[in-house]
């Protein structure tokens, strides 16, 4: 799969290199990059699970939607210039060089702050 990533800067959306597996990469091996994120044999995580959106090989054809929607992402390391923003992601799936799937994401990444006042 070939993930282009594009984190919006000033109002102009500026290319996310690939750093660490993290950006726009290519990933030979989707079903592997999918079980390192959400480990084989455990339920998808809310809202995929409450969507009925797979998160495991193999998928089944079809059309999948996810409602607005947020999600607590573990505590992981991440440049400072990448921690917080809205981004646009474009995912392009192959198999002997014919397109067979895409997906197309936008979010926002904010860290939590430990703050009260």
């Amino acid at each position: 799969i070939k993930i282009t990533a594009e984190k919006e800067l000033l109002g102009e959306w500026i290319s996310v290199p690939c750093v660490d597996n993290i950006g726009t990469c290519t990933y030979s091996d989707v079903c592997h990059l999918l079980d390192t994120l959400f480990k084989p044999g455990q339920q998808c995580p809310a809202p995929l699970a409450t969507n009925g959106l797979p998160c495991h090989c193999p998928f089944k054809a079809g059309t999948y939607a996810l409602p607005s929607s947020s999600v607590k992402i573990p505590n992981i390391s991440l440049p400072s210039w990448l921690a917080d923003g809205d981004y646009r992601a474009t995912g392009i799936l192959t198999a002997d060089n014919k397109e067979i799937g895409c997906a197309k994401f936008t979010f926002t990444l904010a860290t939590s702050s430990t703050w009260w006042w």
